[in-house]
């Protein structure tokens, strides 16, 4: 039903289409071709000289090249499943557990949900993008740069570090956000009525919580997938890739430090440098589809909320509708219904 709804929103719509079709497109291209992109051969101008790269949009289209004279169209597309997957990946990993830690800390842990809402808040001053960058830099750039032959981990051993650092600074603050949607449904009026008939707490979680709490989860991920996409972008500028990075040389026979996977986050710190050269367009390509993926989830949340917000109105209407039935059933006198009936039934005998 709720879903229906959502892909009828345009906004929604728009939205999701963007995020579905770049990341289906760079796994497409990763079915057929894997994650190489070749260094391109020199370009001649309309007089047959050979110009020198990096090459600009227009020297060769659509994006141009990098320092290394690759494709950054293909570059781009490489880079955006891992981008976009893990983006993904840490949102559900944030979410569904702080759901369920939540449920736990409102039934089970009230004596201490004071202390925790204070140590919780009080990491929350504590910038995200710093933290992240102090637990993750000798996992993912001093230890293999420094020491390249003896760093014993891998590719694979360092996504998943990644992933799990960017994971787990969220859960207390999510957590206690959930906690507090929980407090606030559970203090609801038609909660009373279910505690005089002796609900249980697995049916206040199915009957009672769930249908309020599902709609709140789901703008609570696209949220924090448009945080997450912020948070890796930072990193990215302090050279804190996904997966790690490699020390190479450019064709100016300059050190680069180069992203394993060309995720985004590796080309925006990779490039950054170029913003004061003469080659200022590499540097905004990769910030163009940041950009542009955070404002598809944006659309994403303003069709959901949208949609949510005329769910909830739908649903007051007919709850309205119920409670004034139910007074004005509780206003007639004990047999005047029954009279009612009796005359009903009376008159339709007239008519036969």
């Amino acid at each position: 039903m709720m879903l229906k709804k959502l892909m009828k929103n345009p906004a929604f719509l728009m939205g999701f289409m963007f995020l579905i079709s770049m990341f289906a497109v760079s796994l497409i291209y990763y079915m057929g071709w894997g994650d190489e992109v070749p260094k391109l051969d020199l370009v001649k101008d309309e007089e047959g000289d050979f110009l020198s790269p990096p090459y600009s949009p227009v020297e060769y289209p659509p994006l141009g090249t990098d320092n290394f004279n690759r494709n950054i169209f293909l570059l781009i597309i490489v880079g955006a499943k891992y981008t976009i997957g893990a983006a993904l990946v840490i949102m559900l990993c944030r979410v569904l557990p702080s759901v369920l830690i939540g449920l736990v800390l409102h039934f089970y842990l009230k004596p201490f949900r004071r202390i925790i809402d204070h140590i919780v808040d009080a990491a929350n001053y504590f910038p995200p993008t710093l933290l992240s960058f102090l637990l993750l830099n000798w996992m993912l750039l001093d230890g293999p740069l420094y020491n390249p032959e003896g760093f014993p981990y891998d590719f694979t051993d360092k996504t998943v570090f990644y992933l799990v650092i960017l994971i787990v600074i969220s859960l207390p603050s999510l957590t206690l956000l959930f906690a507090n949607e929980y407090d606030r449904i559970m203090g609801q009026e038609f909660i009373d009525s279910a505690k005089v008939l002796g609900a249980t707490k697995r049916h206040y979680i199915r009957n009672h919580i769930r249908p309020f709490i599902l709609p709140q989860i789901l703008l609570v991920s696209i949220r924090e997938f448009m945080i997450i996409m912020l948070l890796i972008a930072h990193l990215g500028v302090l050279n804190i890739y996904i997966g790690g990075s490699s020390l190479e040389v450019d064709l100016f026979d300059n050190p680069f430090l180069a992203s394993l996977s060309h995720e985004w986050s590796g080309l925006l710190g990779g490039w950054w440098q170029f913003l004061w050269t003469t080659y200022p367009w590499i540097s905004f390509i990769p910030v163009v589809f940041f950009t542009l993926t955070i404002l598809s989830a944006k659309l994403m949340l303003i069709g959901a909320t949208q949609v949510v917000e005329t769910m909830v109105e739908s649903s007051k209407d007919d709850l309205s509708a119920e409670e004034t039935q139910t007074r004005y059933l509780k206003d007639k006198e004990m047999f005047q219904l029954v009279k009612e009936a009796k005359r009903e039934g009376a008159s339709k005998g007239q008519c036969l």
